[in-house]
């Protein structure tokens, strides 16, 4: 695992299309605007007391944090934020509406690139060219898995041992979280007044 290396600032430039506008509070990434508008900050779109009770319920049984606050702290941290910044900027922005793998599949994929460490997916800079919808997933899990065993001792190599599936699942259920909080804050539903 020790040829990952954390990707703090790979953040989605500034050019793209959808999904440029999504970014955490404490970033210094520009943000640029569909309509030529100048850039701003666009604060992260959860809370720790506004998330659904399905992802509290996630982070309590399957995440070792305490409550939603320190979700919330660790989603916009640099042991998450890069990861999904890439992911971002390499796949959603272009991809937004393709469907998500299935999960038991692409978490065992996660599971099976991390103990082999295959280069495909732990490399700093992976080449990208002909990877499908479940190779940039497999790729978050196993970035943010990493980067959490390496840096920040989330979980711990026995932890891994014991449960590296319900560990990869839960990662891409975080993955899951930020596609749809990401999409839903691009949306732009019509309103009475148009």
């Amino acid at each position: 695992m020790g040829c990952v290396e954390s990707r703090e600032h790979a953040g989605p430039p500034a050019s793209e299309p959808l999904l440029s506008a999504y970014n955490t509070q404490d970033s210094a990434l520009p943000m640029s605007s569909s309509m030529g508008q100048p850039q701003q900050q666009a604060p992260l779109p959860i809370s720790g007391s506004a998330l659904p009770s399905q992802h509290v319920r996630l982070i309590l049984e399957r995440l070792p944090f305490k409550d939603a606050e320190q979700f919330h702290d660790w989603l916009i941290g640099v042991h998450v934020r890069g990861s999904w910044h890439e992911f971002l900027r390499d796949f959603l922005a272009r991809n937004a509406l393709a469907p998500e793998p299935d999960k038991t599949k692409t978490a065992q994929l996660a599971k099976d690139a991390i103990n082999s460490r295959n280069p495909k997916y732990l490399v700093y800079h992976p080449e990208k060219g002909a990877w499908t919808s479940e190779d940039h997933h497999v790729r978050f899990i196993v970035t943010v898995i990493s980067d959490n065993l390496l840096h920040k001792g989330l979980w711990t190599e026995s932890d891994w041992k014991k449960k590296s599936i319900d560990i990869a699942k839960a990662i891409y259920e975080v993955l899951s979280f930020l596609r749809a909080t990401a999409l839903s804050t691009e949306a732009n539903p019509p309103r009475y007044e148009d």
